[in-house]
């Protein structure tokens, strides 16, 4: 359903454009209907429609008082206005369109034929980009770049068993190699902790898919049989951890 609102000062005008939309435009609902400038910028600045129909003389000012008050404008414009003249300054807005009062039933349909063309093809664009941007989100949350001293890493997180420093630098390891970074550990602590990593001691942080037991001498055993030492404080946040998974 796409949704609109009608900004329009003229109550006559106002019912017969939502009386026309309402029972020949079965895919629009008008979400919002408002008479004034002030109640039409705080309402676009809360919320954004799918399309907007602006009348350009208001209550407490005109359109482009409102259009000019707003940091983005991500609805579609269709303004209505008995004045012709009007329409030249719309274009600045990048309107689709414009109705000429009193509003025709056909001239409406047209007007909406024509938005609809426009709007499906920005749902498509959007939906292509939100499926990279997403594709790219994964990609990114399975993978960390390591730059040593002589070559780039691209690292599987999954792979990543723990991670220990080194002073400056941080040694990975991970289910079948070492690497060595010129990062600190803390510098990837605020990476991989938003994964299923934790820093069990000062020295190490470690991937919690990883750990077997932990042993009553703060200790935790690895399902490769490593012994990492775990910190007396972090030892009762380690078992929160483990036992909310």
């Amino acid at each position: 359903m796409i949704e609109a609102i009608i900004v329009e000062d003229e109550f006559n005008a106002l019912n017969t454009l939502d009386k026309l939309i309402k029972y020949t435009q079965k895919d629009i609902e008008v979400v919002a209907k408002i008479d004034n400038v002030e109640d039409a910028i705080s309402f676009l600045k809360k919320r954004t429609p799918d399309l907007v129909f602006l009348d350009i003389e208001l209550i407490g000012g005109n359109a482009f008082q409102i259009l000019e008050a707003l940091d983005s404008i991500a609805f579609k414009l269709i303004f209505i206005t008995a004045y012709d003249e009007f329409a030249i300054k719309a274009i600045k807005f990048d309107t689709i369109d414009y109705l000429l009062k009193p509003i025709d039933s056909d001239e409406l349909s047209a007007c909406l034929d024509r938005f609809r063309v426009a709007f499906k093809k920005e749902q498509v664009y959007k939906s292509a980009l939100d499926k990279v941007a997403e594709i790219n989100d994964k990609e990114i949350q399975k993978t960390l770049l390591i730059k040593t001293a002589d070559a780039q890493y691209f690292l599987q997180i999954k792979d990543i068993v723990r991670c220990q420093s080194d002073g400056a630098y941080t040694v990975f390891h991970t289910v079948d190699k070492k690497i060595m970074s010129a990062r600190n550990l803390k510098y990837y602590e605020n990476i991989l902790s938003e994964h299923t990593f934790v820093r069990v001691h000062q020295s190490h942080l470690v991937n919690i898919k990883y750990i077997k037991t932990i042993g009553s001498n703060n200790t935790v055993c690895l399902t490769n049989d490593e012994k990492i030492p775990v910190a007396t404080r972090k030892k009762s946040y380690l078992k929160q951890v483990l036992d909310s998974l």
